[in-house]
């Protein structure tokens, strides 16, 4: 009796244990293209969110850079393998908005979650308007927001007799601090990072002018013609190229190559990505300053605002109602301010919802942390126009790299200035086209 009665309470133990037991959380599987510093604190949201309930589990998978990782993605969906998430690069918009098949927009996720409040206003204006539709549904959850800001070397600056306090802000300043930079012995006084994202379409909406027709892709994409074959850019990509000849400017090569001639203190200034600002901090052996992008002088209302850089998070079709709240409950996690200020702390991405910024303001945030706020103040210096709003086009990766090799045969002297942004729209413009073709909405 003592035997069956022993089984007996262990057997109620048990189903009473199985009654109990939590179901395993579901598992939403998110790509991302993020390495190094932004890498850690990705996962570490990550890891936060999913101690802080139970029901979901969101799986960090590293794909690569965002080539990799959209090329990658396409061929996921086709093979009906897509993840639930993934981060997509921001002039991957326009592709993954034609994709209406394989996306759920992020405000239709949010609202069958519960976020009735979510919408394209909580966010800062011009990371709002650049991820949200005709209608100002947003499509796509920002993540890694940025802008290129000019970074310096304050030590160079003391050498060459510049105040540390006081960097160039016009090009003309750039030039003539450069050549006091030249004269003190260094090398090379400015590079860039980026080169078709910062000194053409950065460039364009800095100084309010167009840089493809309808609305820089936003109105439409039947008839986008290419319109940096402009007075403008041009007196631009002329300076440049004289200036190499001088050694105030030096090309550093494509992406973010450039960045070593910084780093290494050879180059005293460079732009590139705010979204760098952590990693540059952690790395560089000298004192940096950060400060807006130059901009000509005498052109009128400049500068405008700049456009945002970075990646989303987009939703991919083919999960249960199950997922998809979870994925809304994860994008809420997401814009919590605290969340937002580890983020912008970690890797020097910018907050993206106007509660996070109003928040890190009151903290004194910015005040401790010289220069975190220049690409903010750039993305919001002015409200923005058909010009800064962004740039929205199909094949913008490979027009990208049709830009790309154009300044690349301008700084080689294989190609005068103003050839190369002749063959630069001149390929742009098929690419335009053919997009046009592929989406049916060419006429």
């Amino acid at each position: 009796m003592r035997i069956l009665l022993v089984i007996a309470l262990g057997l109620m133990m048990t189903l009473c244990g199985y009654a109990g037991a939590q179901p395993p959380p579901i598992r939403i599987v998110f790509w991302h293209s993020l390495a190094g510093k932004p890498g850690f604190a990705i996962n570490k949201i990550t890891h936060d969110f999913n101690q802080s309930q139970h029901k979901y589990k969101v799986i960090n998978m590293y794909k690569g850079d965002y080539n990799t990782t959209l090329t990658e993605l396409i061929a996921a969906y086709r093979a009906h393998k897509q993840p639930a998430m993934s981060q997509v690069l921001e002039i991957g918009t326009a592709t993954m908005m034609a994709a209406k098949p394989a996306i759920v927009p992020v405000y239709q996720v949010m609202q069958q979650g519960g976020y009735q409040h979510f919408n394209r206003r909580v966010f800062l204006p011009a990371i709002g308007l650049y991820y949200s539709n005709a209608k100002g549904q947003m499509m796509a959850m920002p993540l890694n927001a940025s802008s290129p800001v000019l970074y310096y070397n304050k030590t160079i600056f003391k050498k060459a007799g510049l105040n540390p306090n006081h960097p160039p802000a016009t090009w003309p300043e750039l030039a003539k601090d450069g050549r006091k930079i030249i004269k003190a012995g260094y090398h090379c006084a400015y590079t860039s990072t980026w080169l078709s994202w910062i000194q053409l379409e950065e460039f364009s909406a800095w100084n309010n002018i167009p840089f493809t027709t309808q609305a820089n892709g936003f109105a439409g994409v039947n008839k986008v013609k290419a319109l940096y074959d402009n007075s403008l850019v041009l007196k631009q990509i002329t300076a440049l190229t004289k200036w190499e000849k001088s050694g105030i400017f030096q090309y550093g090569g494509r992406g973010d190559n450039a960045q070593t001639l910084f780093t290494s203190g050879h180059c005293a200034m460079f732009t590139q990505s705010s979204g760098s600002r952590g990693s540059l901090l952690s790395s560089v052996q000298f004192a940096m300053g950060m400060a807006p992008m130059p901009y000509w002088p005498k052109i009128k209302n400049t500068p405008q605002n700049s456009i945002i850089g970075g990646a989303s998070i987009w939703v991919m079709r083919g999960y249960s109602p199950k997922v998809y709240r979870g994925v809304a409950a994860f994008f809420h996690y997401l814009m919590r301010p605290k969340v937002q200020a580890f983020w912008q702390k970690e890797t020097g991405y910018m907050v993206v919802t106007k509660a996070a910024y109003k928040a890190s303001l009151q903290s004194g945030y910015y005040q401790r942390n010289p220069g975190s706020d220049v690409a903010i103040k750039e993305l919001t210096n002015k409200p923005p126009t058909a010009n800064s709003r962004g740039i929205r086009l199909g094949n913008y990766l490979q027009i990208r790299m049709v830009n790309d090799t154009a300044l690349e045969a301008a700084f080689s002297h294989q190609m005068t200035p103003k050839q190369a942004l002749r063959y630069a729209e001149k390929h742009a413009n098929h690419l335009l086209a053919r997009f046009a073709e592929m989406t049916g909405t060419s006429s």
